[in-house]
C-alpha cells in the first residue's frame, strides 16, 4: 500500500470520525432541547424530527469507516508518488 493509498484511507476514516461525532452531537443536543416537549402520542413524529437527522449522520460515518478501505483505494487510484516528478 503506498503513501498517497494510506493518505486517502486515512482521510475517509477521519471524515467518517467526524460525522459519527457530529451526529452524536446534534443528538444529544435535540434530545436536550426537547425532552420537555416530549409526548407519548407523537412518537412518530419525535423521531422524525428529532432523530432521524443525527442517526442518518452517525450511520454516514459508520458507514465511511467501514467503507475506509475501498474508498481510499478508489480515490487514491492513479496517484502513484513515482509518477509525480
Amino acid at each position: 500500500m503506498g503513501k498517497p493509498t494510506s493518505a486517502a484511507i486515512l482521510a475517509v476514516r477521519l471524515l467518517g470520525l467526524f460525522w459519527l461525532v457530529v451526529g452524536l452531537w446534534m443528538l444529544v443536543a435535540n434530545i436536550i432541547e426537547s425532552a420537555t416537549e416530549f409526548n407519548p402520542s407523537f412518537v412518530g413524529y419525535y423521531l422524525q424530527s428529532q432523530m432521524l437527522r443525527p442517526l442518518l449522520a452517525m450511520g454516514l460515518g459508520v458507514l465511511l469507516i467501514i467503507l475506509s478501505k475501498k474508498l481510499g483505494r478508489w480515490l487514491a487510484r492513479g496517484l502513484d508518488s513515482s509518477n509525480n516528478a
